[in-house]
């Protein structure tokens, strides 16, 4: 399913996005480069869609089934402590894993500058990363695949197995593979988070507040 919306929706958005562009790279087209970040949305109710149609529709689930419930350890402070620790976590595997790249000679640009140089692009990105992603991202990675690979795999495999599909889905993102170790390690620690607190809350917050860094950290780069 998750497979059919990337094909329904981004080649109608590659097309569109090459018309817009009119020979020029999509990329820096500010239009076009809008259509094909939009195109994104589609994919990520797709992960939504799919997690509540296999577990509350099709098996007559709940909810909670997916992780929407309080969490079952600390409250709120501790919640939120432990989603700043992820954060500060997820940024030292990113900064040791790039550096370590470069001193091999490799350095893949991470970011597309040109969302941060128009508002269309910008506020597109912006809601996917800040709005979309948290949420739909958390319940189907964490709630609905590391939580139906734990009591078959184990913790650490299904954490590592569900983290593994969290970074390979974020090839399209500029860097393409070499995004793939550092977000697979994310993957695997915001599934922990999951787990340690019984709720996807924790890693909501965690994913949130990465997305909310990351976004704020191209704006003060590139505004």
């Amino acid at each position: 399913m998750v497979i059919l919306a990337i094909i329904v929706t981004a080649i109608p958005a590659g097309l569109i996005a090459v018309i817009l562009a009119d020979g020029e790279d999509a990329t820096k087209h500010p239009g076009a480069l809008t259509v094909q970040l939009a195109a994104g949305a589609f994919l990520e109710l797709a992960l939504l869609f799919t997690a509540i149609h296999f577990t509350v529709r099709k098996y007559g689930t709940t909810l909670s089934a997916l992780g929407f419930k309080k969490p079952e350890r600390g409250g709120f402070w501790s919640t939120f402590g432990i989603a700043i620790g992820l954060v500060i976590a997820g940024l030292v595997v990113n900064f040791v894993y790039f550096e370590a790249l470069a001193l091999v000679g490799i350095e893949p640009e991470t970011d597309i500058k040109e969302i941060f140089e128009s508002p269309g692009p910008l506020i597109t990105i912006a809601l996917l990363s800040l709005l979309f992603a948290p949420i739909m991202e958390e319940v189907f990675y964490r709630g609905f695949v590391f939580g139906g690979l734990r009591p078959r795999w184990g913790l650490a495999w299904a954490a590592l197995a569900s983290g593994l599909l969290f970074g390979v889905s974020h090839l399209g993102n500029p860097a393409g593979i070499y995004l793939v170790p550092p977000v697979t390690i994310i993957g695997a620690m915001f599934a922990w988070a999951y787990a340690y607190s019984g709720s996807i809350v924790t890693s909501f917050l965690a994913h949130f507040l990465f997305n909310l860094f990351a976004l704020g950290a191209g704006i003060a780069e590139y505004s």
